[in-house]
């Protein structure tokens, strides 16, 4: 029993990413983007889903991870790194419910997200999240996917960590928590090109805000979009 649980909570190596990273793209190679992606992420995506509808976990730490192991965290980390859909979908995942935005959908966004249909209700879904004031917050289920980003970011090396970041700053500041910004910066300390951190950063230093949030009503940072 201690091993499992030091082994559920030790951190994980750059080489061990990187390998799991190659294997994945060799698998898009070879089987195509669409079946690879979908058998790598399945089981965790699965795991992913259910936890952002649960309570949150009592106590701190990766081993607290909302239901995610050790090994889901490292290949939804190496997924988000290789794949913006991926990405972008759990993004999606955490600021609308699953009744507006089901699993298999993203799903079938992640795995094929070049599908005209598949992009474009991601991206009305995600538009109407914010310029839809009474699209407001679901705070339980914001708080249980940034807390599972934190759980992953404390768990993989730092260039695993920007996409998580920026996840996480676009979430807080849809929920209008000045903290955006911070997390917004450290994803650009790690990697000046995260594009999405950068439009989060953007927005939140002019004040902009989702339609929820007072007397932004339909004004959104330009660029914010899916795939950025």
């Amino acid at each position: 029993m201690m091993m499992n649980m030091l082994d559920e909570t030790t951190p994980i190596r750059a080489t061990e990413m990187d390998q799991l990273g190659e294997q994945l793209t060799e698998d898009c190679k070879s089987q195509g983007m669409e079946e690879a992606i979908r058998e790598f992420l399945d089981e965790p995506f699965g795991r992913w889903m259910d936890s952002l509808a649960g309570s949150p976990a009592v106590g701190d730490g990766p081993e607290r991870a909302r239901g995610l192991s050790r090994n889901d965290i490292r290949m939804i980390a190496v997924a988000m790194e290789r794949a913006m859909s991926v990405r972008d979908a759990l993004l999606v995942s955490i600021v609308v419910g699953e009744d507006r935005s089901p699993r298999e959908f993203l799903m079938d966004f992640m795995t094929n997200p070049m599908d005209p249909d598949n992009s474009r209700r991601l991206e009305e879904i995600l538009k109407d999240s914010f310029r839809n004031a009474s699209k407001t917050p679901d705070t339980v289920r914001c708080d249980n996917g940034v807390t599972m980003m934190f759980d992953i970011i404390e768990m993989v090396p730092e260039r695993y960590q920007v996409q998580p970041l920026a996840v996480i700053s676009y979430v807080l500041w849809w929920m209008g928590d000045e903290r955006a910004m911070l997390c917004a910066l450290r994803a650009l300390a790690l990697d000046e090109d995260c594009s999405l951190a950068a439009i989060v950063c953007s927005a939140a230093h002019r004040h902009i805000g989702p339609a929820w949030t007072s007397g932004n009503a339909g004004n959104t940072p330009k660029g914010v979009d899916v795939g950025a």
